[in-house]
Formats: structure tokens, C-alpha cells, sequence
């Protein structure tokens, strides 16, 4: 090989060197970047294969209710862990967990412990060091798995909501939305239940908002009571003149005398002597009442809740009888309801009564603090005792209507015993104008 042809192929070769050890240096620069600066980011993408079999191994700890009867399990089935559900009717405050679509209830709101999650480093240092898959601790919930039952089987063939509240600590013992769904079988219905226009997978609990209509009347006498601006015992005139609403005209209940006192207007579902109030406390007031109340608030609970709509009271008229813009959860009245037999206190929900910690030790939940007191105590016992008195339940019953197409539901509010209540139920039958079918719901779980 001549000189200058020599030349020129080491000229060559060594430009190929360059280009080769410039591709390893992209290469090796490229590999330091993702291993080191973007790890996170790789482990915690959804696609990650490691991620996702470590995350179908991970055996999840068991649901249980206050009883400590298990109403949510992991089994290992050909290495992979399987969510059982033992109570089909554990309803939306168990709610399901499932790799593909989700979580909800407490199996997303206790997510981290049901998953073993936080954990010490010490712990994570040794998991990580023998590939062991996460293991999660037990939640025990307050609910009462037999109750829950029982509201499913009520009901059936209903579309609505149960609630089952202890006074005056707000714990619940039953949540219940109708039509429900089986958890064991989410994955293969999850398509069909998403199109049902029913909205099976919705917790109407704590997601429906419905108009409260007349359920609102003892609320309202208790604020008048308090604010001075009435007497229980006042006669009121004309008593049942009618109001109309979308075009529909609301009167006492068949049978009411014309004149009747502030304290009937519960027994026969009086609606208009509340305008009376409304011209009294005006836009501003009634908002005052309601925020007073929690029903303009979200409660304060771990389970996904609907955001109240954020609309003032726009016409008082409308508003003081419950049909204007605001609207409410059953979990929402219910608590309000709760503040007749609290002395006036707000309370809040909660659903976990005790979990475990990382080394297997329950850690008992203590309810929450009052949230406030819109009512004084005298006010809140007073329009309490003149509630309808049925079997020893102190109830309200009243109808609503749903919106501009005029269809009715059903409120039904019922504590037990009457003279020192220590259970509130509420129950909400929607397109449903028969008050008998809500009333006998809500006594059958009072009467448990």
C-alpha cells in the first residue's frame, strides 16, 4: 500500500473510531439519564413490566366490618392476588379495587394501608433487597355488615339511597345505593355498568344530589326558633294556600285545618307558611341557614363526595321550601338532621374505626371534633320533640320535586328512640311520589 493511500485509511479508521465511540458515549450517556435522572419516572409509569407484576402481586390487606366480619380479602391465585369480596351487598362504602379500572370506597380511600404503604425505610430497604411484593394491614370499617344487607334487600328494585348514621359520634353503619353492582365481578361488567343509565356504579350516598324539597321544614323551624322569629306554638292562618312549583301545586297533606301552628306544619307537610320565612331572611339569610347547616359544604369524609354546586340562593321563595339551586347528598341531610338530636352540634362523618400499623397493631380512630353549632341546644331539642312520633322513631317524610320535568322523590328521615336518639337514618327514592315505600324502608332498618 502506498504512503498516501495508507494515510487516507487511517484516516478512515480512525473516524469510524470517533463515530463508534461517539455512539457508545450517546448510548451510555442516554442509559445514565434513564437509570439514574429518570428512574422514578420509568418505575412509575403505568407500562412499566416490573410495576405492573409487582403490582398484581401485591396482596392487599382485608376490609372488615365493625364487627370484624371480613367483607374484602386477598387470595393468591397462579402468583397473582385476587380482590374477593365475601358480601356481595358491601355496597360503595367497601366499594372495589381492581388493576384495570380502579379503586373506589374505602378500598381508594385506605389505599396506602391496605397496600402496606408508607413503610420505614429499614422495611422498604429489606423488601426491595429480597423482591418481596408489598403486604397491606387491615381496615376495619364501622359499618355493620348485616344492616348493610338488610338495606340492600329493601332496596331492591328501587332506585335510591340508605344511610344509617350512630348519633352523636356520626359514625356510619350503613351505605347503601340502589342499583349496586357485584364487586367479584367488576372487570367483566365494568363496560356494561359505565353505559347503564341507571349509573350503578355511582355511590348515591355521597355523590347523588337531589333536591331536598319539604325535607328541609325542621331544619328551618329550628333557624326561626333560634333566631327568635317564631313561636312552635303560634297559630298561623291560611295555613295550606297553595304553591306552585314547575307546574305543580303543593298543599298540606288531605285533611289539614286551615289554621294550624308553626309545630303542625311537620305533621301535615305544610309548604306555605315557609314563605313567610323566606320574605324574613331573603337571599343572604337563607344562605346563611344552609351554610350554617353543612348543606353548602363537602363533608368531610375520606370517600369521594360530589363538590356542592357553588349557586346562591337566587329566589328565596323557591328556596325556603327546597327547590330552588340548592341541592343535597343523603349524607349532607342526613348530618344536618343529626344536629336535632346533637344539642345543636355539627358532626362530622367517618368510616374507618381503627387500622393497622406497620407491625400489626390496631390503631383505633377517634371521631372528629364538633365541625359547629348552628342551632342552640333548646331550638334543636324543641323542634326534635315535635317531630311525628311513630313506634318510638321521631320521623319527617316529605316529597320533592326533581327538576323542570316535574317528577317527584321521596325523603324519609327517621331517629330512634325518640326521647334520646341514637340512630338517624335517611332514605331517598328517586321518580318514587309514594311516601309509604320511604317510610317503611327507613323504619325496617330503625327497627333492627
Amino acid at each position: 500500500m502506498i504512503p498516501n493511500e495508507q494515510e487516507q485509511f487511517q484516516r478512515k479508521v480512525q473516524r469510524l473510531l470517533l463515530v463508534v465511540s461517539g455512539a457508545f458515549l450517546a448510548v451510555a450517556l442516554t442509559l445514565v439519564y434513564w437509570g439514574v435522572f429518570r428512574s422514578a419516572t420509568l418505575a412509575a409509569r403505568d407500562d412499566n413490566p416490573r410495576s405492573v407484576e409487582a403490582a398484581l402481586r401485591i396482596e392487599r390487606g382485608r376490609i372488615l366490618d365493625n364487627n370484624e366480619k371480613i367483607l374484602a380479602y386477598s387470595e393468591m391465585v397462579r402468583g397473582r392476588a385476587l380482590r374477593v369480596y365475601p358480601v356481595v351487598d358491601s355496597g360503595p362504602a367497601v366499594g372495589y379495587y381492581s388493576f384495570r379500572h380502579g379503586t373506589a370506597g374505602a378500598e381508594e380511600a385506605y389505599n396506602n394501608q391496605l397496600q402496606g404503604m408508607p413503610e420505614d425505610d429499614w422495611r422498604k430497604f429489606v423488601r426491595e433487597l429480597l423482591n418481596q411484593p408489598l403486604s397491606g394491614q387491615d381496615v376495619r370499617l364501622t359499618l355493620v355488615a348485616e344492616w348493610q344487607q338488610a338495606a340492600d334487600a329493601l332496596l331492591e328494585g328501587q332506585t335510591g339511597a340508605a344511610l344509617l348514621l350512630t348519633l352523636p359520634d356520626g359514625a356510619i353503619r350503613v351505605m347503601a345505593s340502589a342499583p349496586g353492582y357485584d364487586p367479584n365481578q367488576l372487570d367483566a361488567d365494568f363496560e356494561r355498568l359505565v353505559a347503564d343509565e341507571r349509573a350503578p356504579l355511582l355511590n348515591r350516598v355521597t355523590q347523588g344530589q337531589y333536591q331536598p324539597g319539604l325535607a328541609l321544614q325542621p331544619l328551618l323551624l329550628a333557624a326561626a326558633l333560634n333566631d327568635g322569629l317564631i313561636g312552635l306554638d303560634q297559630a298561623l292562618v291560611d295555613a295550606n294556600r297553595p304553591v306552585a312549583i314547575n307546574g305543580l301545586q303543593l298543599n298540606c297533606l288531605p285533611g289539614a285545618p286551615d289554621e294550624i301552628s308553626w309545630r303542625e306544619t311537620l305533621v301535615w307537610s305544610c309548604p306555605s307558611p315557609y314563605l313567610d320565612l323566606a320574605g324574613i331572611w331573603g337571599s343572604e339569610g337563607l344562605t346563611a341557614v344552609f351554610d350554617g347547616f353543612g348543606l353548602t359544604n363537602r363533608p368531610d369524609l375520606q370517600l369521594a363526595t360530589a363538590a356542592p354546586a357553588a349557586v346562591p340562593v337566587t329566589d328565596p321563595a323557591k328556596a325556603v321550601i327546597g327547590q330552588d339551586s340548592l341541592t343535597v347528598s343523603p349524607l349532607q341531610l342526613g348530618l344536618a338532621m343529626a344536629v336535632l338530636a346533637s344539642e345543636g352540634q355539627l358532626h362530622a362523618p367517618y368510616l374507618a374505626a381503627a387500622w393497622q400499623d406497620g407491625d400489626g397493631r390496631w390503631q383505633p380512630a377517634a371521631p372528629k371534633p364538633v365541625s359547629g353549632q348552628p342551632v342552640s341546644a333548646a331550638a334543636a331539642q324543641a323542634v326534635l320533640d315535635s317531630l311525628p312520633l311513630y313506634d318510638n322513631i321521631r320521623e319527617h317524610a316529605a316529597l320533592a320535586v326533581a327538576g323542570p320535568e316535574g317528577s317527584l322523590h321521596s325523603w324519609y328521615i327517621g331517629m330512634a328512640p325518640a326521647n334520646a336518639p341514637r340512630y338517624l337514618v335517611v332514605v331517598v327514592l328517586e321518580q318514587n311520589d309514594d311516601l309509604a315505600t320511604a317510610r317503611l324502608i327507613g323504619r325496617a332498618l330503625l327497627n333492627r
